[in-house]
């Protein structure tokens, strides 16, 4: 099936780069693995890798992501940013907005948001997130960055633990829906909003006001769990800097988070 879907979606790109080089493989590891080996042979920038099942797929803080066979999309996305390492973030910020751009018109009226770093939501529930994983130079300018996306499309079913916090396109919009045109659409988009945040201004702008356009929780006092802080961190949500990062109104003062996750929105 994920041969059939690769061949599907390639006759309907309209990108230049994204998925012009494309695999499709029935069951693998973690497609961020099998991307970044790809990579290491050569892969050119918007090389694609998809799969139908993820027998060891990878989430953030070291969770894994599961997903039922031939009903999502699971591929990773090859790219060879002129970032530094400092502003990788926005590779994420632009995907974030791709993706919700890309399931817009699948799911109307509803309209997907954000939710800092790098999930998107239909109706408050996870429909997608996103692993970015990088190979930084000596002059600390990423070489390789191998971007994976995880979205629920047709999956009517999630595990318990998952029920009252995840959704898929399916569910939101009523009627299954088809991939190898939502395929195509995520890659085009994609492609546009990597290009932006590489030209910087004011492309690079027109992202963060489209991810500010879409942030969930903006405005609104969240509380985060951050791996170096010696605690939850609290605050208003101000928005995201130059380079991706959360600008939080806390009671301390201003506070800039480059990674970490909601952990509740009063």
């Amino acid at each position: 099936m994920a041969l059939a879907l690769a061949e599907t979606v390639r006759d309907q790109l309209e990108t230049d780069r994204f998925g012009r080089s494309l695999r499709g493989v029935e069951t693998v590891g973690s497609t961020n693995t099998a991307a970044a080996e790809w990579a290491r042979n050569g892969a050119p920038d918007g090389s694609v890798l998809v799969t139908e099942y993820q027998s060891a797929g990878r989430g953030r803080h070291g969770r894994t992501w599961t997903a039922k066979k031939g009903q999502n999309l699971m591929f990773s996305v090859v790219l060879r940013p002129a970032l530094e390492a400092d502003r990788l973030g926005l590779v994420t910020v632009a995907a974030s907005v791709a993706v919700a751009e890309a399931i817009d018109p699948f799911v109307a009226p509803h309209r997907a948001a954000l939710k800092w770093p790098n999930d998107v939501l239909l109706e408050g529930r996870k429909t997608c997130g996103m692993l970015l994983e990088s190979s930084i130079s000596g002059r600390q300018e990423a070489e390789v960055v191998v971007l994976g996306v995880g979205l629920n499309v047709n999956q009517a079913t999630f595990p318990d633990a998952l029920a009252d916090t995840a959704t898929s396109l399916r569910l939101v919009a009523g009627r299954a829906v088809p991939r190898a045109p939502l395929f195509a659409r995520l890659l085009r988009r994609l492609e546009a909003r990597y290009d932006a945040v590489q030209s910087r201004l004011p492309s690079e702008d027109d992202v963060r006001a489209a991810f500010h356009d879409r942030l969930a929780s903006l405005g609104e006092r969240a509380t985060f769990r951050v791996a170096d802080a010696e605690g939850p961190v609290t605050g208003v949500v101000q928005g995201i800097t130059d380079t991706g990062a959360l600008r939080l109104e806390t009671p301390d003062g201003p506070r800039v988070l480059h990674s970490g996750e909601a952990t509740r929105r009063p």
